[in-house]
């Protein structure tokens, strides 16, 4: 078959060859963990420490499990509750906080939804002791309200290099208006036995782009049949329907490769990832009762796709990018006041549509899926096989699996 790349794709193996020249880092980010409110109440009353601390200092680590873990020394400010076991803690004690991510030799691991802590914040924070390896520690319970900065911190619900929700000071995420369209594809072995969803998926993508005020284009570009989850510059939406990998209350995770660091392209997505739980909950395009609807799911999802994070106060719970769902529900499907003040916030202008240039996934047909783009805007490119021999000759996957990091973000179930 003959295979025409659009110029995003193209783009986005070339910024691969780029980095590996030039020795860019990459980091993934894994976006927002949504969780079901209930759980969180659970946990925040539970917790046996509730304290005001300030983080002195942050030690990085490797870890089995997490790729990185990053323990805080902190100062306790102010105490107040503590059960019991907790008594002894006072005001101007020193505690370790473990928590998930952190950066380590050129490696930036973020987990959206699970907090991290900044050196020279105030927070007060929900805790429980663990004993790791012999070491008495505590880690963060209720996941983001367990750890609330004292002071403002959240400039936009848009996610940052070094923080989630608009949270740190980093570079904020973003996909380069240059080289809209943003390519996507279906994984059709994963949908092969729910062909209807792929259409409520591809819907799923366009209240992000039908503004008039915005650059923001999408164009589908069929079946991809692959179901792994790597960057490999195909942003692909997979539905696993076994071994879920993150926390069993996520109904959805969305997963961005960006470039990290200092420089004029720090922040910018190279690589997207849209994974639907499967195994955990049950989805629909009809209504059906005690199901969640995919459309309602993987709209709020692509706005992780493009950067943004939750609602932040004033949060707006008819927002799109609200962090909880309930079965049934479909208000996400369209985008409210906050989600387009931030989308424009992100891309404001007017970009090329490419209305009539997308290519359905239709999963029953297994001759779909060569990475081929429809597109009369779109050149062939002449050097798509020499990109991809450099990239394999000169052994940049193996020098990109070295550089990862994971930030996560994921749409979780409200009871």
């Amino acid at each position: 078959m003959k295979t025409t790349i659009s110029s995003s794709l193209a783009f986005q193996l070339m910024s691969l060859l780029f980095i590996g020249l030039h020795g860019l880092s990459i980091m993934e980010q894994l976006q927002a963990v949504t969780v079901p409110p209930n759980l969180i109440a659970d946990q925040l009353n539970s917790a046996q420490l509730v304290a005001d601390v300030f983080i002195e200092s942050l030690n990085s680590m490797n870890d089995p499990d997490a790729i990185t873990k990053t323990i805080a020394s902190a100062t306790i400010l102010k105490v107040h509750r503590a059960n019991s076991r907790q008594s002894n803690v006072r005001e101007r004690d020193t505690i370790d906080i473990e928590v998930l991510g952190g950066e380590l030799n050129g490696l930036g691991v973020m987990y959206s939804g699970l907090p991290r802590p900044y050196t020279g914040q105030s927070y007060r924070v929900f805790l429980n002791p663990i004993n790791s390896n012999g070491i008495n520690r505590y880690v963060i319970t209720g996941f983001e309200k367990g750890l609330e900065p004292l002071t403002q911190m959240r400039k936009s619900s848009r996610n940052r290099t070094d923080g989630s929700n608009g949270a740190g000071n980093g570079p904020f995420l973003y996909w380069d208006p240059r080289y809209f369209p943003i390519q996507f594809l279906i994984s059709a072995p994963s949908f092969v036995s729910n062909p209807s969803f792929v259409e409520a998926i591809e819907e799923s993508f366009k209240p992000w782009r039908n503004d008039a005020d915005i650059s923001v284009e999408f164009i589908a570009q069929g079946c991809n049949q692959s179901t792994k989850n790597e960057n490999d510059s195909l942003n692909t939406v997979i539905l696993v329907k076994e071994n879920w990998p993150f926390e069993s209350a996520a109904i959805a995770v969305t997963r961005n490769f960006y470039i990290s660091g200092t420089g004029s392209n720090a922040g910018m997505i190279l690589d997207s990832d849209i994974l639907l739980n499967g195994v955990s909950f049950s989805l629909t395009t009809t209504g059906e009762a005690g199901k969640h609807d995919i459309r309602n799911i993987v709209t709020h999802e692509v706005g992780h796709f493009l950067g943004f994070g939750h609602e932040v106060a004033v949060v707006d719970e008819e927002a799109t990018m609200f962090a909880s769902a309930v079965a049934g529900e479909t208000k996400k499907r369209t985008l409210a006041t906050n989600d387009i003040q931030v989308l424009r916030s992100a891309y404001a202008g007017v970009g090329t549509k490419f209305d009539n240039q997308n290519i359905h996934c239709a999963v029953a047909d297994k001759t779909i899926g060569c990475l081929s783009v429809h597109s009369s805007e779109t050149k062939n490119l002449n050097y798509f096989w020499l990109i991809l021999y450099l990239l394999t000759t000169l052994g940049l996957g193996k020098w990109t699996t070295k550089r990862y990091g994971f930030t996560s973000g994921s749409l979780n179930r409200q009871k």
